[in-house]
């Protein structure tokens, strides 16, 4: 059986989808519902619930409770309760609860794909944190910006020509996020992309619950208190079961001009309008509005010239949206009946093989290379860096979040590996790129992939313009999209080890294997300036290839460098090992080599 899963991380809720043999994908209903709460409970014994369990935990002790935790995708750990727990747990606990819904629809089949949507302008660090989270989940993890997912959804059911640009209103439960999406070349590419991370379903929830409240509390202002703020546990259920009935009579405003929302004692129930919550949320969702103009106008696209604008999400139901939008933009949106379901199976579509149904991955662009950078450099503000050595530039892999604020002594060397890959390569030329997916060709696009080769045991990683299959006892401990590296540990990973493999691409001006000797002259030029550096010999054959090899010495560790060209790409392969590491670091080594294909 073939299964293929698709996860949509939302702020507030989580979607998942399924593919089964290739079929249609159909939405995995959790608790009765198509969405799960994306919240986490932490007990006291180490127990993670999530969903609807999370939710109803949270009523015993609220301080064991993280309603949104992607917005914590940045802060490396949380306190929840007395527990300090990683992001990347906390995520996993989310995405575990999602697969294993999916493979009891599927009866208990093992996820062989695994697709994994993010917002357009989430950069390196964060995807990292997804990757980390999923690790295991699934026989190949892929990620897809959600915009994209969007749009491959849309065209399944309304062609877009060759050139044609599409927006993308996506309102979430915790955020709002207003892309461009084009396709070029049978591939999807985000222009451009605007969000608001302060806006959601949930702030709407909150205003029309305030409003309740102005409505209900005159005549006993203290028990509205105590049901809003109250710490008893009886206080606590109440306010739980008021904050899912007024959910409810937001969404049944969307298909109705009014509805009633009971209320526990003392209060009488209240009556709300559409009118009422449009005017609690016009101003909010006039600025998710404005997203999708000023996404439009940084695109450089003519609104006139659109194909359309598509709302997802489930805020986008929100009746005032469509029109707002139209207002601004000028062009008229559509949706469908169950909007938050969007992007998980657009996911599925995108890496369903036939690009011409379901529309290719995306390619590459200037914008969402800005994007990138931009997010990067606000994440790293928060970090404390390891210090760079003398002379060299500071070390770019992004080590584990709870390494970063104080690494260890012993972790400079591998600050050393990385940072003499940057000093022997950059000179010669590069380009920054943003790791959305890369994929095998048939699927048109790019993917992170952890697929098990038939051939040679292992888990493929096909990241960048280079793949190869990392041994079975080797794992992925890092990932830098700017600079285009992987970094592998053996299992089980110790952050503070000697023992690695890093593979870096380089970006070439020219093409090396029509010009192999100007590519070696200018690898021989670097390797000159470098220091602790010998062996130097531009063919040597290694693991059934012709490459460049030379020998650096880190403290007591030694790299090994193998360096592939094909066309404009060059490939570096770091092997770093301790005399007693040496064993199985060099048969990983010649596997990485042996495997490594490059496409130019």
């Amino acid at each position: 059986m073939s299964l293929h899963v698709a996860v949509d991380f939302g702020t507030s809720s989580t979607c998942v989808a399924i593919s089964l043999h290739g079929r249609e994908p159909q939405v995995v209903v959790v608790d009765g519902q198509p969405i799960m709460p994306s919240a986490v409970f932490a007990a006291a014994d180490g127990t993670l619930f999530v969903g609807q369990e999370a939710e109803r935990q949270a009523a015993v002790d609220p301080s064991r409770y993280e309603p949104h935790p992607k917005r914590r995708v940045d802060e490396g750990e949380l306190l929840l309760g007395t527990s300090v727990l990683p992001v990347p747990d906390v995520v996993r606990a989310v995405l575990t609860r999602a697969v294993d819904e999916a493979r009891r629809v599927a009866g208990g089949a093992r996820v062989d794909l695994l697709v994994l949507t993010h917002p357009a302008d989430w950069g390196a660090l964060r995807t990292r944190v997804l990757l980390q989270a999923a690790q295991g989940l699934g026989r190949e993890v892929r990620l897809l910006p959600e915009p994209v997912a969007a749009a491959v959804f849309h065209s399944a059911t309304r062609s877009l020509a060759e050139g044609a640009a599409l927006a993308v209103l996506d309102l979430g439960g915790g955020t709002a996020d207003a892309s461009v999406v084009v396709r070029q070349g049978g591939t999807f590419r985000v222009l451009a992309t605007k969000g608001d991370p302060g806006f959601g379903g949930a702030d709407i929830d909150q205003a029309l619950l305030e409003h309740v409240g102005s409505l209900v509390s005159g005549e006993d202002p203290e028990a509205w208190r105590q049901l809003v703020e109250g710490r008893e546990l009886a206080d606590r259920r109440k306010r739980r079961v008021l904050r899912q009935d007024v959910r409810g009579a937001k969404e049944t405003l969307s298909r109705h001009s009014y509805t009633d929302v009971p209320m526990p004692p003392p209060f009488p129930d209240a009556h709300v309008t559409r009118t009422d919550l449009e005017r609690l949320v016009s101003a909010p969702l006039t600025r998710a509005a404005g997203l999708v103009a000023a996404a439009v106008r940084e695109a450089g696209v003519d609104p006139r010239a659109l194909a359309g604008v598509f709302l997802v999400g489930g805020t986008s139901r929100v009746p005032l949206v469509a029109r707002l939008v139209l207002e601004q933009v000028g062009v008229l949106p559509t949706s469908i009946d169950q909007p938050e379901t969007v992007v998980a199976r657009g996911a599925l579509r995108a890496v369903g093989g036939d690009p011409l149904r379901a529309g290719a991955l995306p390619g590459q662009d200037e914008v969402t290379r800005k994007i990138d950078d931009r997010d990067t450099r606000r994440i790293t503000r928060r970090m404390t860096p390891p210090a760079p050595l003398p002379g060299r530039p500071p070390p770019t892999f992004f080590p584990p979040p709870q390494q970063q604020a104080a690494p260890p002594p012993r972790k400079r060397r591998t600050g050393v590996v990385v940072g003499v890959v940057v000093l022997l390569l950059a000179a010669v030329g590069g380009s920054v790129a943003y790791a959305l997916i890369r994929g095998d060709d048939r699927d048109g696009g790019r993917a992170t992939s952890t697929r098990t080769s038939a051939a040679v045991p292992g888990r493929t990683v096909a990241q960048y313009d280079y793949s190869f299959t990392a041994p079975e006892d080797w794992e992925q401990t890092g990932s830098d999209a700017p600079t285009r590296k992987v970094q592998l540990r053996p299992s089980p990973v110790d952050p503070a080890g000697d023992d690695l493999i890093v593979v870096q691409e380089q970006k070439l001006a020219y093409d090396a294997t029509e010009d192999r000797s100007r590519a070696e002259a200018e690898l021989r030029a670097l390797y000159q300036k470098g220091a602790n550096l010998s062996d130097f010999d531009t063919s040597v054959d290694f693991a059934g290839k012709n490459v460049v090899h030379y020998r650096e010495a880190v403290n007591s560790a030694t790299v090994d460098w193998y360096v592939l060209f094909q066309g404009d790409v060059q490939v570096s392969v770091g092997c770093q090992y301790t005399g007693a590491g040496s064993g199985r670091v060099r048969p990983a080594c010649d596997q990485v080599v042996r495997t490594m294909t490059v496409n130019s």
